[in-house]
Parts: C-alpha cells; sequence; structure tokens
C-alpha cells in the first residue's frame, strides 16, 4: 500500500488502525489477553486511536509499552494532526528511548517530516509536533498540548506529575488526554497510587458518584512472549510453574529463552513484580505473610457470630470504619468497609450506621467499635472528643494503648499461624484494605526514617483501623477504656 493511500484515510474500524500499523510500521501487535483481566496491547492502541481517554499503562519488563508509546505518538500525530504531544520520560535515558524509537521509525518515511528533527523535537508535514523531555516541572509548566505520555512514572516528581494534570488541551476533534505507562516495582510508589486509584474507580464527591479517571490497562509476560512449539516439553522447563500452558496459547515477540534466562537470575519477588505484574516486589512490604489467593475470600455476615467495628480517624486522610466478625473457631473475617475523607465526624457515624449490616428488618448488633486511642482527644474548636460525637450517634467506642509493632504482630499471627490454615480472610469488597496489605512497606534501603517503623503515606489507614480491633479483642491482660457520653 502506498504511503500516500494510508494517509489520506482515517482509520474509521479496529481493522482498519491494525491495517495502517502493519503498512506503515511493519509491526503486528499481540492481540490476545492471556491472563484473567488482562489486556492485549493491541487494545492499548485501539484505546488510544479512537477513545482519546486517559489511559494507565502497566506493563512488564520489555512488554513493548515504550514502542508501541512511540507508535501511538506517530498515530496521533499523523491522523489526529495538526497535534501538539509532549513525552515526558522519567529519566533522560527513559525520554531518549522513546525519542529513538520516533526517529527510527521517521527514517524509513522521511516524507513524513516538516523539518529538521532534533533530539527533543520532531516536526512533522502536517503541522503536528511531538517533544520528548525528561519529566521537570520546567517540561510541564505554562504548557498546554493535546496529547502527554508519561513513561516510566514510578521515577517522576510528584509535584511534577500534579503539574501534568493541568497541562492538557482539546481542540477540533481531538480529546486532550493524558497516558502513563509504567512497570510498577516500588511500594507506595505513584504508580502503585494510581492503580489504586483507578481500580476503586477514583475519589467519590459529596454525592457519592464516581468521578473520571485513568482508565487500567494491564498485560504482563504472557500477553507477548513467543508462542512455544511443540519441541519445547513443559516438564523441562523453567517457566513451567507459572506459565501453566499460556506460552502454548500466546503469539508475541518476547523470546522464551530469553525469559527462561531472566527467570533464573531473578530474585523470586523481582520477577513476580518486573515480569508477571502480580504487585509491588515484597522485600519492604510489612505484610509478606499477605496473599490474595489465601486470604480474600467471600465472607458475608452471619447472624450467629459477634459483630465488630474498627476506627481509624482522619479528616484529610481518610476515616477507615471496618466491620468484623469472629468465628466460633477464632477465625476473623472482615466484611465489608468505608473509607471516605473531608467529612466531619458526625456525618461519618449517620454513613456507618447506614452500612451496618441488617438482621431481617433491623440492624445487626454491634459488640463494639474499637477506635484509635487519639480519638479521646479534645478539639480545641469544639470542645469535643471524636469518641463522644461517635458515642452520641449511637456507636459506642472503646480503646486500648498498645505499641504498633504489638498490632502489626498480631495481624501478621492471624495472617500466617503456626499451624493449620489463615485465620484472618477479608471480603473482596473490602478494596482498600487489600491494597494496603499489598503496599504498606518499610523504608527502602537507604532512605531517611527508622528502618523498623513503617512509611506512613496512605495504606497505613486502613491497617491501624484492623489492628485496633486485634489488640482490644485479642491482647490479654489489659483493660480496654469505653468512651461515655
Amino acid at each position: 500500500m502506498m504511503l500516500t493511500e494510508i494517509l489520506n484515510k482515517v482509520p474509521a474500524k479496529p481493522k482498519d488502525l491494525i491495517r495502517v500499523v502493519d503498512n506503515l510500521f511493519g509491526v503486528k501487535v499481540p492481540d490476545k489477553p492471556i491472563c484473567p483481566g488482562h489486556q492485549a496491547p493491541l487494545d492499548y492502541l485501539l484505546a488510544s486511536f479512537f477513545r482519546q481517554e486517559d489511559l494507565l499503562i502497566w506493563a512488564c519488563r520489555g512488554g513493548g509499552k515504550t514502542y508501541l508509546a512511540a507508535i501511538a505518538t506517530l498515530l496521533n500525530a499523523i491522523f489526529h494532526g495538526p497535534v501538539e504531544i509532549l513525552v515526558l520520560g522519567g529519566s533522560f535515558d527513559q525520554s531518549d528511548r522513546l525519542a529513538d524509537y520516533i526517529r527510527d521509525i521517521l527514517l524509513s518515511h522521511p516524507e513524513l517530516l516538516g523539518g529538521r528533527a532534533t533530539r527533543q523535537r520532531v516536526p512533522l508535514w502536517n503541522g503536528s509536533e511531538i517533544r520528548m523531555l525528561p519529566q521537570s516541572e520546567q517540561a510541564v509548566r505554562g504548557r498546554h498540548v493535546q496529547k502527554i505520555r508519561c513513561d516510566e512514572v514510578d521515577l517522576f516528581d510528584e509535584q511534577v506529575w500534579r503539574a501534568v494534570q493541568f497541562s492538557t488541551r482539546s481542540q477540533a476533534e481531538t480529546r486532550g488526554s493524558i497516558e502513563v505507562l509504567s512497570t510498577l516495582h516500588r511500594p507506595g510508589g505513584l504508580m502503585q497510587q494510581l492503580v489504586s486509584a483507578s481500580r476503586t474507580a477514583g475519589p467519590q464527591d459529596d454525592t457519592g458518584a464516581p468521578q473520571v479517571g485513568y482508565r487500567l490497562m494491564q498485560w504482563c509476560l504472557w500477553e507477548v512472549i513467543e508462542r512455544c512449539g511443540p519441541e519445547r516439553q513443559c516438564g523441562d522447563c523453567l517457566l513451567a510453574d507459572d506459565c501453566r500452558g499460556a506460552a502454548r496459547r500466546a503469539d508475541g515477540f518476547f523470546p522464551i529463552d530469553d525469559a527462561i534466562s531472566i527467570k533464573a537470575r531473578s530474585s523470586r519477588a523481582a520477577w513476580e513484580a518486573e515480569m508477571l505484574c502480580l504487585g509491588v516486589q515484597r522485600e519492604n512490604l510489612v505484610f509478606r505473610e499477605f496473599a490474595a489467593s489465601r486470604h480474600v475470600r467471600r465472607v458475608e455476615y452471619c447472624a450467629d457470630w459477634p459483630l465488630y467495628r474498627a476506627i481509624d480517624f482522619g479528616y484529610r486522610s481518610p476515616l477507615v470504619c471496618l466491620w468484623i466478625q469472629v468465628t466460633p473457631a477464632g477465625c476473623v473475617h472482615v466484611i465489608d468497609e468505608y473509607v471516605r475523607t473531608f467529612l466531619p465526624v458526625a456525618t461519618h457515624a449517620q454513613e456507618i450506621l447506614r452500612r451496618d449490616p441488617r438482621w431481617g428488618n433491623k440492624p445487626a448488633k454491634v459488640e463494639m467499635t474499637y477506635v484509635d486511642p487519639a480519638g479521646r482527644q479534645r478539639e480545641s474548636t469544639s470542645g469535643r472528643a471524636c469518641t463522644e460525637i461517635l458515642a452520641a450517634a449511637g456507636i459506642p467506642c472503646a480503646w486500648r494503648a498498645s505499641s504498633l509493632g504489638d498490632g502489626l504482630e498480631l495481624i501478621r499471627s492471624a495472617l500466617a499461624p503456626a499451624a493449620g490454615e489463615p485465620a484472618l480472610l477479608v471480603n473482596p469488597r473490602c478494596v482498600r484494605l487489600i491494597e494496603a496489605f499489598g503496599s504498606y512497606h518499610y523504608p527502602p534501603p537507604g532512605a531517611a526514617g527508622d528502618p523498623d517503623v513503617p512509611v506512613k503515606d496512605g495504606p497505613d489507614h486502613a491497617i491501624d483501623a484492623l489492628r485496633y480491633f486485634f489488640v482490644n479483642r485479642f491482647r490479654p491482660g489489659q483493660a480496654t477504656k469505653r468512651a461515655r457520653y
């Protein structure tokens, strides 16, 4: 197909875009999702071109995300032009890599250029302009472009990231949008925060309606690995325990021999985080014992078992309430959660009571609500304590002083008892608590702070609520105090 013929017709359907990618770039993009909940790399190109929405791409090392971002950038510049596109890398090297891909592609089609291409700027014949810069406030502030692509956002400075959100502008048929492409390996990092927000449908406004946010798209090694032929035997393969036949169904570009070599020289934690996209590396996690496959179950309210609440107070930080039951065998079931910010305690109390489990036409009996001991302190403005406000609303509270380590150790013991099955199960609806287990972490080596004290950067709130339950309900020989009203 002649280049002029390609350029004169804007792709209107997925099959048209696939044909253009094949003819213009000479690549076949993997188009089959292999793992549950994952997307194929082609799904990203289709969403980027046709939907033009804010996208969050979580992919494995060597998964083609930077090269696909280069293709998506040129597709936007060619068919949505004239547009301005800003490519931001987490480092000089990262922005250069994406820029190199774009320049290499254009070497085969120099007629697409509209002038001299430099390290930081590529002009196209139709007036579109692509700029490639390392992330910095200078690169972002004051700019208003149609498309921004952020490569390896886990390396971004948070102030730069906040500035990026205000730097897009729509025009004509081109919607201003931001795309984020990164691996996820740093506990508490920006990428983990974005993934967490996208999975919980973002923050809520005062009406409870979800806000528009980034659409998460994810692929791992199995979506991009080459097809495994019959000459290979699973019994002799180092990948077999993770693959389980996935490579037999795949049709990608990542060499199997390279995958074997990478696994052979990697730690298990790094392999799972970087190649299988199972989450952050676990070395610095507080609860390395937690695994969704073992601890997440559809545990529901049972009227025959005692019911408790556990609350960690917050205003700018979230107030977290957990509903918890204890089975006759002593297993803890976390059956629901409530997480909200910027509301007075009295409003929280109303919502908590509304969300209590019901038995028939009546709210279920709650044995006790365990809270942060700091909640008993009276505020200087109102003269009332959070515990007094809750008690006045019909939520009597109890608390017990304890060390952070005591509570964490009780939770660990429930997650992984010395013998038998886990004694702590969490309902899948408790999304924020589950994510907290997967991101609550100690400072990385060399970072400031006590290496034995977890970082307070978000996940601690849900964990603290659970900790208050354990130290009150399961630590013997200590007096529990109750709020009076």
